[in-house]
């Protein structure tokens, strides 16, 4: 499961405990690979449809892909599932999204496609919130910014 107990106490019962560092690896490496996803942290004007979709089709893969390599424990793989879900929702929103060429923001900074702002939004949203709480778990540092007004 990825957590080693590091003592118990008695008489009313109490374990510690803390991650292995296998575990903390996988999830150094999850960082290291998701700051090098534009998707997720440059807040660029413009967008490619296309470039998205394959984006959150690899995040999607490596995540599982880390999933089998580690053995992570169930808050951990909670976190992940998250992430997928995210995807899986990103693309099927990027579905609906009638624009097949660049994707602009508009006058006002956000996305000139309602669609796709809202889809972006919650992406980000999701990896940012999940991402903190691994940081917390696992005194780990994301050393990149993913961009919460768009």
């Amino acid at each position: 499961m990825g957590i080693k107990v590091t003592g118990l106490s008695t008489p009313f019962g109490g374990i510690s405990w803390e991650y292995t560092e296998a575990e903390k690896k996988g999830v150094q490496e999850l960082f290291f690979f998701l700051e090098t996803k534009r998707i997720l942290v440059n807040p660029i004007e413009m967008e490619i449809k296309q470039w998205c979709i394959k984006s959150a089709i690899e995040i999607k893969e490596k995540i599982t892909e880390l999933h089998f390599k580690y053995n992570f424990s169930n808050h951990t793989t909670d976190c992940m599932r998250s992430m997928i879900d995210a995807c899986n929702d990103f693309l099927d929103k990027l579905g609906g999204v009638k624009e097949t060429g660049i994707l602009y923001k508009n006058g006002n900074g956000d996305w000139a496609d309602s669609m796709f702002s809202s889809a972006m939004k919650r992406f980000r949203k999701i990896f940012r919130d999940n991402i903190n709480l691994l940081s917390s778990a696992y005194n780990l540092t994301f050393h990149k910014t993913i961009p919460e007004q768009y």
